[in-house]
């Protein structure tokens, strides 16, 4: 049976007579508290008249996102269940395919400004947004007549439907900073990151996916906010954790407003379904029709209400396309990878430039596993075509760091669009193969990797620190080259090094088996991810791995590291000076100047090679 969810918010039911039994004035709800009335009756019927038709003989799910009351009086939530029970009947949805979540007027305050008149003058044993069974106490009574449970507003997330075992929907209470004089959306962030472990310890389904519903909207679709109704810092913090906790995709009402939205930086999707019962805006709902296959996609769905002026019909809804209303079509959960991976394709090129090829697939023993996001790995490319870095010459920069060629990161981070897509590329990686998870620690390695990396230990909330290359130690004074971390006790047994360009990985295997011995000799798994490959391998997770290649001038020379695994966004084969550590004596370019050389590092303090002139002339 196909499935839909039906996404409804901000019913606002208003009181039809203030506390003198004057006539409320300020109603902004087709729903009020008047008995004598039909009118509110009316609009729910045509409401779920519409749903009946457009989805017959389909299982339904109902969100509601908060806000079901105007003033949070227990009149109105007396109402609230009149309607939403009508629904609900109507519709033929159980109350256990329910979500109903409070927003910030489902508050009582006026409970809240009591207690304070009675304790004026008195400090309060806590604030009032934390007297949770004071400010719920007349949501409860509609949560416990619809859901038949106390609402627990001891948690964070409330409640959670599981649709076809591949989709969870998460109940989600954004009040907490709701007190007598309102607030903005917040959430406990350590509490929730402990709810969403044990949910999905639990559920023990990897292959879940997580939607997020909840009332404040976290983007704002026309006030002048980035961060829309929410706190600002809690904001900054809780993002990175919804990514890595997968919820791509977050819910939301309290604007009164249908917009979707993409969080700036962020694989977050947010969409407002608007409100249901608005007079003084447009009236909206949304319904997400799912879309099963070898994907998972929410359709959207929306609704607006479209007033008949004055026919004997008042109003009813009509189905607005996406397009028109500017958002996207579908919302895409899951998508499946079916791209073919293309041959290794070589692109022309001057004497000296770079051999470009693709991660082409190799399969040995196991599975070659890399990463083939084109679009990504395209573009990365050609920010280095087209602002020219790369560079020819001969570069003999360290004992371990000599090539015909040079990628110029540090100039490419220079520009801030080129660093924020950078770091982006490299979360990318990190989300497609779920590296974060588990993983202790993040390495920023060198000036370039410290600074592509940071935003990755923000975003999967790991430890981080850096370190420079191992060529680069006698540089940096001690304080900079120590890693300030003890792994005596084994606490770190998975770290992500993150980097800019990896040839053969030597460097890498270096800091493991000298510079860092303590730390690494600890550690089981070290996964490395760099934005550029420049070795002569066929692309595969496994390839930094020492391994004795017959010939290779530098194989007595290396370290022995068999743990590490591999990723990289790009790679662009490099011509490496083939004369190993004799190059001094055995590299003709280097001798005899036939090029320009290019000498850093190690070279620093030696003196220079004359030239032939400087020779004669002698």
């Amino acid at each position: 049976m196909e499935q839909v969810i039906l996404h409804i918010s901000d019913l606002h039911i208003t009181l039809h007579t203030l506390l003198d039994g004057s006539l409320n004035k300020g109603v902004k709800s087709h729903l009020t508290t008047n008995s004598d009335s039909t009118s509110s009756d009316h609009f729910i019927k045509t409401f779920t008249n519409k749903i009946n038709k457009d989805f017959a003989g389909k299982k339904l799910f109902l969100v509601i996102t908060g806000d079901i009351a105007d003033t949070g009086k227990a009149k109105e939530f007396e109402y609230a269940k009149r309607f939403v029970g009508s629904i609900l009947t109507d519709l033929q949805i159980n109350p256990a395919n329910c979500l109903i979540l409070p927003g910030d007027h489902d508050v009582n305050r006026f409970s809240l400004e009591r207690v304070l008149e009675e304790n004026e003058g008195a400090p309060l044993e806590k604030p009032t947004y934390l007297m949770n069974e004071v400010k719920y106490g007349n949501f409860n009574n509609l949560y416990k007549q619809i859901k038949s449970v106390e609402f627990p507003f001891d948690k964070i997330i409330i409640d959670h439907l599981i649709i076809d075992n591949k989709i969870v929907l998460l109940g989600i209470n954004s009040n907490y900073h709701i007190g007598h004089n309102g607030g903005l959306g917040f959430i406990e962030i350590e509490k929730f990151k402990l709810e969403i472990e044990t949910i999905k310890r639990d559920l023990n389904n990897p292959k879940l996916h997580y939607v997020a519903f909840w009332h404040h909207n976290i983007l704002a679709g026309y006030e002048n906010s980035n961060s829309g109704q929410w706190d600002f810092d809690n904001r900054r913090f809780l993002l990175p954790v919804l990514e890595k906790a997968g919820i791509k995709f977050v819910f939301t009402g309290n604007e009164h407003t249908s917009n979707a939205q993409t969080v700036s930086n962020f694989s977050i999707n947010t969409n407002d379904c608007g409100a249901l019962t608005a007079t003084r805006s447009e009236a909206t709902f949304s319904a997400y029709p799912i879309i099963f296959s070898d994907d998972i996609r929410f359709e959207n769905r929306i609704y607006h209400l479209v007033e008949s002026n004055g026919n004997t019909i008042p109003y009813y809804w009509n189905s607005v396309s996406p397009q028109d209303a500017r958002q996207p079509e579908t919302f895409d959960l899951f998508i499946k990878n079916t791209d073919s991976i293309p041959e290794a394709v070589e692109l022309p090129h001057t004497d000296g430039g770079a051999e470009v090829v693709t991660n082409e697939l190799v399969v040995k023993d196991d599975e070659a596993i890399f990463y083939d996001k084109s679009e990504i790995s395209e573009k990365l490319y050609a920010i280095v075509r087209d602002k020219k870095l790369f560079h020819t010459g001969h570069f003999h920069w360290s004992d371990s760091s000599r090539a015909h060629n040079w990628i110029d990161v540090a100039k490419l981070l220079e520009s801030h669009t080129d660093l924020y897509f950078a770091q982006n590329a490299v979360i990318d990686v990190i989300n497609t193969f779920n590296l974060d998870e588990n993983s202790d620690l993040i390495i920023g390695l060198g000036y370039e990797g410290n600074i592509i990396s940071s935003k990755a230990s923000i975003k999967f909330d790991i430890p981080y620190t850096s370190l420079p290359y191992s060529y680069r130690y006698n540089d940096h004074h001690d304080y900079e080259k120590r890693l300030n971390y003890d792994n005596s006790g084994g606490a770190y047994k998975r770290v992500l090094i993150i980097t800019d360009v990896v040839n053969d990985g030597k460097t890498i295997r270096e800091l493991i088996k000298k510079k860092e011995i303590d730390f690494f000799s600890n550690v089981e798994k070290i996964v490395v991810v760099s934005l550029f490959y420049t070795g002569h391998n066929s692309i595969n997770s496994n390839i930094l791995n020492y391994m004795v290649i017959e010939g290779d001038k530098e194989a007595s020379n290396d370290y022995e590291v068999s743990n590490l695994e591999f990723y990289t966004v790009k790679s662009l084969r490099v011509e490496k000076c083939p004369y190993g550590r004799d190059y001094k004596s055995e590299c003709f370019i280097y001798k005899d100047e036939l090029s320009c050389v290019h000498l850093f590092y190690d070279e620093k303090d030696v003196e220079p090679i004359p030239s032939k002139n400087e020779v004669l002339q002698s």
